[in-house]
């Protein structure tokens, strides 16, 4: 029984085609989601400090 050795170390990415196309646009959307992730918690923290700001500037008023 002979073995096809002609497609060794040929990869598929996720396109189904051979190379590299398919592993470039899965890095480059993992890449993107990533982006939104920090994009996203760079707005939340933003948000977290300003309501920590009110707060704090709320518990001085009562204490004074």
């Amino acid at each position: 029984m002979a073995q096809n050795l002609s497609s060794i170390g040929n990869q598929t990415g996720s396109t189904g085609t051979s190379g590299d196309n398919g592993s470039d646009d899965a890095v480059a959307s993992m890449e993107a989601a990533f982006d939104r992730a920090i994009a996203k918690a760079a707005q939340v923290t933003e948000k977290r400090m300003e309501g920590g700001s009110a707060l704090d500037a709320a518990r001085t008023r009562l204490s004074n």
